[in-house]
């Protein structure tokens, strides 16, 4: 896993470096190559933004939240991806097995 991380418009800190590498390895659990994880942090006003860019097995996720604590934003980006991964592994199990149903000639 290549874990990328930048910070824009605030100070870097190791507490949000390694919270955030700690929330990248659980998405890790749903690939099973090499998943490059790309995290852009800002500060706009009083919002605390945490954008996330996933690309892995030839799948493209993205996820971005915006709170008052940068911690909640990386919880919240962790919970939109992992909303795409499962709805993206649940259309292709359904197109799989799809047609087993009609299988039988009648």
């Amino acid at each position: 896993m290549n874990l990328n991380m930048s910070f824009r418009h605030m100070d870097s800190s190791e507490a949000i470096k390694h919270y955030t590498t700690e929330k990248s390895d659980k998405l890790k659990k749903f690939f099973n190559g090499q998943i490059n994880v790309t995290w852009n942090f800002s500060v706009e006003k009083l919002d605390h933004v945490a954008h996330c860019h996933l690309v892995g097995n030839a799948m493209d996720y993205f996820g971005e939240a915006s709170t008052g604590d940068m911690h909640s934003s990386i919880d919240q980006a962790v919970e939109k991806i992992e909303k795409q991964i499962r709805k993206h592994k649940e259309i292709t199990k359904d197109h799989l097995h799809k047609n087993a149903n009609r299988s039988t000639p009648v």
